[in-house]
């Protein structure tokens, strides 16, 4: 009876570690459960679209230190030096034209995560360093942007990423 109990306690540790490493904390949190879902941060719903018609003008800021090394909604680890950005409602992967309104500075930029989470609506897009750079707000921290999604190049990437890509809405 001694052996049985002792079996049926390996047993079921073991089957308790095997549900553990299936549970979703372990997976990023919006790309397996895609990516066109409603999620919540800090109380705040967002809803991503499904077209690749985004054009909009607000504010850029850029995330590196602290987020180097991470994984992305996407996936993948995120690398500041890389040309990336993180957008709370386009589909991912997106490709964006990022152009700093201030000196006419443009960028293309692959969106493979969500955000970003400040806590001003005015803020459209989180740029990689490198991006910040290259746009010419670093020092500044954040700057003005028009953000344009270009529709075949994110198809593409969707396709690159082993997605299926969301087809795109016309506007009529």
């Amino acid at each position: 009876m001694r052996d049985f109990s002792r079996k049926f306690g390996i047993f079921t540790a073991f089957g308790l570690l095997l549900l553990s490493a299936c549970s979703s904390e372990h997976r990023p949190k919006y790309w397996h459960a895609g990516s066109e879902r409603p999620y919540e941060i800090k109380g705040v719903r967002y809803y991503p679209q499904t077209n690749y018609q985004y054009s909009a003008v607000g504010y850029a800021s850029w995330y590196g230190p602290g987020f180097h090394g991470k994984p992305t909604s996407t996936g993948r680890t995120f690398d500041k030096n890389k040309l990336t950005a993180a957008h709370r409602t386009l589909p991912l992967p997106s490709v964006v034209i990022v152009e700093n309104l201030s000196n006419g500075r443009k960028v293309k930029l692959l969106v493979n995560d969500r955000g970003p989470f400040a806590h001003t609506d005015k803020r459209i897009i989180d740029v990689s360093q490198r991006a910040a750079e290259i746009l010419g707000f670093k020092k500044r921290g954040h700057v003005k942007v028009r953000v344009t999604c270009l529709p075949k190049e994110s198809q593409l990437a969707a396709v690159k990423y082993k997605r299926k890509p969301y087809p795109s809405r016309r506007r009529k």
